[in-house]
């Protein structure tokens, strides 16, 4: 990686781990949490794939389960979480409401679950994961694409049109690759570019970067890649000069070797699509959102303090526009279900958050990929509705990890310092 920490103490636990089976288990996890919006069972909730191995490994670890003091984020975010769910106690739409309490309650016990798990596999792991289910996320969804375009023989024609990795969409061929949305596809791939392009020293970081990249750039979705360069941006904050420039010319030449490609065997210019698909902003209000949220913002004005209720958004718009749509914006859907107090907890949270990993990027530069991920995460919640979102439980839970990681390795230098002091004393 660009920035380097000559101390890897690794939060240890009394108990033998294996490191194999620790790596296999988070790969299959975090490729779980990425696909499960494409693969799944609905049965009032959507029965996901990760939600099988997290049982499985609940059952484990169950009587060795332990909850250690949390730190302020956490208790901010777990106390919106269970306000959110009580708000669902009392609203017009009771039957929406129990889907949201039912969730939250999962992604609850997910979250303290993997805030346990991780402490027992040693970081580096946890980072080869990282990489190895970011891998496989992007090429899988980028196979998944192709084998798409070539079952509709490339006839970008329609619209709503799904075809594996493909969605049609008004004459546009964008990827969904292994999720159900190419802003969903964008907003699970940010710890994946986030962590692949903070740490540019090793080759095959560059090249998962430069995949993601491209990854993102076929899904055509507007507000996705805006939020990827803001990442990108943010990313070359991080380094020496050489590798930033590595980092430039290396996307730069990619993009263009993939665009040369596109062009040549399947007879379209990924430059061309995002300009045309840019220049529609003007004709579709943002993909009707503009629209949604002007219905959002009367229902908050009718419910200012403690909002509608907990994912009740869908079922008052249906009643009134005739549509159940969801809100497509995190923050806007929050203010209107929960209201004033629901937004002020969220507030609170998100904000001890960034400035909990701020501090700590200022202390060790090796927080800055966490801190860029968390940044690349609320620029998708602002075009997306992601109260609910195993995959952002679990970064929550990867900001833990990684601060109590940093923690010990403070402590491991502080006492080294120490020893050092006496024994020069004594010299």
């Amino acid at each position: 990686m660009d920035y380097r920490n000559n101390m890897t103490s690794d939060y240890l636990t009394s108990e033998p781990r294996s490191s194999k089976m620790n790596i296999f288990l988070l790969t299959m996890l975090l490729l779980f949490l990425s696909i499960g919006s494409q693969f799944n069972v609905q049965i009032g909730l959507a029965l996901k794939p990760y939600m099988i191995l997290f049982l499985l490994l609940t059952l484990c670890y169950l009587s060795k389960i332990t909850i250690e003091k949390l730190l302020f984020f956490e208790v901010a975010f777990v106390s919106f979480y269970v306000y959110y769910a009580l708000r669902g106690v009392i609203t017009a739409h009771p039957q929406a409401a129990l889907r949201a309490i039912g969730g939250t309650l999962i992604l609850l016990v997910f979250y303290f679950f993997c805030r346990y798990w991780l402490g027992r596999i040693r970081w580096k792991d946890i980072e080869l994961a990282i990489v190895i289910s970011g891998f496989l996320f992007n090429l899988l969804s980028l196979a998944y694409y192709l084998m798409g375009l070539v079952n509709l023989g490339f006839n970008m024609h329609g619209n709503g049109i799904r075809e594996m990795g493909v969605l049609i969409d008004r004459n546009f061929a964008r990827l969904l690759g292994l999720t159900n949305d190419p802003n969903i596809f964008v907003f699970v791939n940010m710890l994946f570019i986030a962590y692949f392009l903070t740490h540019r020293d090793k080759w095959w970081n560059l090249l998962g970067g430069f995949i993601a990249i491209l990854c993102v750039v076929l899904t055509l979705s507007r507000g996705a890649i805006i939020s990827v360069v803001i990442v990108l941006v943010l990313c070359l904050l991080v380094g020496n000069m050489k590798s930033k420039l590595i980092m430039i010319l290396g996307a730069s030449g990619f993009l263009l070797l993939a665009n040369v490609l596109f062009s040549q065997f399947m007879g379209f210019s990924l430059w061309e699509l995002m300009m045309e698909r840019f220049g529609t902003m003007s004709q579709d209000g943002g993909s009707g959102r503009f629209d949604i949220w002007t219905a959002g913002f009367i229902y908050f004005m009718e419910y200012p303090l403690f909002g509608i209720g907990s994912f009740n958004f869908q079922d008052y718009n249906y009643f009134s526009g005739g549509k159940a749509v969801f809100m497509h914006n995190s923050f806007l859907e929050i203010l209107v279900e929960t209201g004033i107090m629901g937004m002020i907890i969220y507030a609170v949270a998100i904000i001890a958050l960034a400035w909990t990993l701020l501090k700590s990027v200022l202390a060790d530069k090796e927080q800055w990929w966490l801190l860029i991920a968390l940044v690349g995460y609320l620029s998708m919640m602002a075009s997306l509705s992601l109260v609910l979102n195993e995959v952002f439980f679990f970064f929550f839970a990867l900001v833990a990890r990684s601060l109590k990681e940093k923690r010990v390795d403070h402590e491991a230098k502080d006492g080294i310092n120490e020893t050092r002091s006496i024994f020069g004393k004594h010299i």
